[in-house]
Order: structure tokens, then C-alpha cells, then sequence
């Protein structure tokens, strides 16, 4: 994984995984593909992720594209957008993140039941 593709990742748990205190509810990317070809939009050259998230509390999972400009500087709108892809299966998300592109994560377990990790 190159280091631009790992700021990417870094940037999107960052503003989508969490934990809720005192519940067991928690948030966090189930997976992120990139495409291979860079876009100019706004005066800006942009990458757009295409990112699944999944709860805990729900077997299904939604999506949406993201854009980053290259420094990376993700989107701070993104939140206004409705899903991409809404209440599907984990499997037809895999489907539709490889559609985009290059497959940079892959996170099919909850990371906050894992003993020891604490990210609140």
C-alpha cells in the first residue's frame, strides 16, 4: 500500500469509525477501493474513494464515493450526500467496491471487539 493510499485510510477512520461509550454500537469501514484515474474537478486533480461502511448493530451495509484532492484533503461535504449504496450485503458491496477500483482495505471484522484496541 503506498503511503498516499494509507493517508487516505487514515483520513476516512478518522471521520467515519467509532464507538459509542457506554454501548455496544460501533461504526467502521468495511471497505475502501480507489480508481486508477485521476479527475479534475473544481480547478482541483481528485481521486475519488469509494468507501463501505458497516455497524454493529446491522448485516447490512452502505457506501458512498468520496472525493480527496491530492494532497490528500478528503471532502468535508461528503456527509450531505445520501449513500451511493444503500442497505445491501456485505457481498454485493465487495462487488460494487471493485466495480471502482483498486481494493486498499478490506475490514470485515468490528476493529473495536478486538481485545485491546481502544478507539474512543
Amino acid at each position: 500500500m503506498t503511503d498516499f493510499e494509507k493517508k487516505i485510510i487514515s483520513e476516512l477512520k478518522q471521520a467515519l469509525e467509532f464507538k459509542e461509550i457506554n454501548s455496544d454500537y460501533s461504526q467502521w469501514l468495511q471497505g475502501v477501493s480507489l480508481p486508477t484515474i485521476i479527475e479534475r474537478k473544481n480547478n482541483h486533480l481528485s481521486l475519488t474513494a469509494r468507501v463501505v461502511v458497516k455497524t454493529s448493530t446491522s448485516d447490512l451495509v452502505d457506501g458512498m464515493d468520496i472525493d480527496f484532492t491530492l494532497e490528500p484533503l478528503m471532502d468535508s461535504n461528503y456527509y450531505e450526500n445520501s449513500p451511493n449504496f444503500m442497505g445491501g450485503s456485505i457481498a454485493s458491496s465487495q462487488v460494487w467496491l471493485k466495480s471502482h477500483g483498486k481494493l486498499i482495505l478490506e475490514q470485515l471484522d468490528n476493529p473495536f471487539e478486538k481485545e485491546g484496541v481502544n478507539h474512543e
